[in-house]
Parts: structure tokens; C-alpha cells; sequence
């Protein structure tokens, strides 16, 4: 239960963090810097496009738990009334194109879909995926390192402390 809501400290805070990011002053970064930058839609999409190549990775997860993993997890969109909400969830299996989930929040925009729910989501709504091992290692995670790639050195530094994760 615990790790439960560590884990759901931690993805709030990427996601506020995420969203609290600005356009860096001129005096603060380059123009050709990345740390600092917003992360553009192309960025996101080339990250989401690598996720994708690489899902077999966490099936295999499911399949085959390694006792090293701590958290398994994929990155689910959910659109509802012209909203979309980005949530990261357990994978809990996996079944011709489409995952069952279990989720770790309750999503804004579906008053159905609360913490410990399971539902189903089809590839087409899997943004990216990511595996935690014991010593913090992350295995995936491409629209979080893309995150972490804009973020300034204090950031990434605060980052790391909080999460525990190792981003090589």
C-alpha cells in the first residue's frame, strides 16, 4: 500500500512538473539549449513513436517478471469531451492488441474510472511504458527521459532526488 502511493506521489509530481514548465528568458538558456525548452509535439510524438517499437519489452515484463522490477507501468490517454488526460497505469496483461489496466489515479474526465480500477486499453491509447528496478534503474520511460532532456540541470538534479529513478 505504501509503494502504492509513493508511486502515486511521484507521478503527480512529474506530471505538475511537466505542466509548471516555462519558456526560459533569454538570459536563462540559449536558443540552441534544450534544457529549459518546452517540449514540442514532435519531440513527444518521436517518443511515443519509440515506445511503440519497444512494447514487446513490457509484455515480456508480464509474461516473465524479472524480481528486480518494482513497478511496471504504461502511459494511457484518455480523451473525454474534447479532453485529454495522459495517466500513467499497471499493466496487469496483455491480449491481441489490447492491455488490461489497473489504475493507479482516478482519471478527471471519466468519473467512472477511479484509483483500482481495471479497464481496458487498446495500443492506439498507449503512449509509453516504463519498467522501475530495485536499485532505480529506469527501462523505457521515452516521455519521461524526454521530460527529464528539457529539464535544467537544478530540475533534473530535484528530479532524481525525489524519484529515485537512474536515467542514463
Amino acid at each position: 500500500m505504501y509503494k502504492s502511493l509513493q508511486l502515486k506521489s511521484v507521478l503527480i509530481f512529474c506530471c505538475l512538473l511537466v505542466v509548471s514548465c516555462g519558456v526560459p528568458s533569454s538570459s536563462e538558456a540559449p536558443a540552441s539549449s534544450v534544457a529549459g525548452t518546452p517540449v514540442t509535439d514532435e519531440e513527444f510524438d518521436a517518443a511515443v513513436k519509440e515506445a511503440h517499437g519497444t512494447l514487446q519489452t513490457v509484455r515480456q515484463a508480464l509474461l516473465a517478471p524479472k524480481e528486480t522490477y518494482t513497478f511496471v507501468g504504461l502511459k494511457v490517454r484518455f480523451i473525454g469531451q474534447g479532453v485529454t488526460e495522459d495517466m500513467w497505469t499497471q499493466p496487469v496483461d496483455y491480449y491481441n492488441g489490447v492491455f488490461t489496466i489497473q489504475m493507479i489515479e482516478g482519471v478527471t474526465i471519466n468519473t467512472g474510472v477511479h484509483p483500482e480500477s481495471y479497464i481496458r486499453a487498446t495500443l492506439d491509447k498507449v503512449l509509453d511504458w516504463m519498467i522501475v528496478e530495485e536499485d532505480g534503474n529506469l527501462i523505457g520511460g521515452y516521455t519521461i527521459r524526454l521530460t527529464y532532456e528539457h529539464m535544467t540541470a537544478d530540475e533534473k538534479a530535484e528530479f532524481l532526488k525525489i524519484t529515485g529513478y537512474k536515467i542514463e
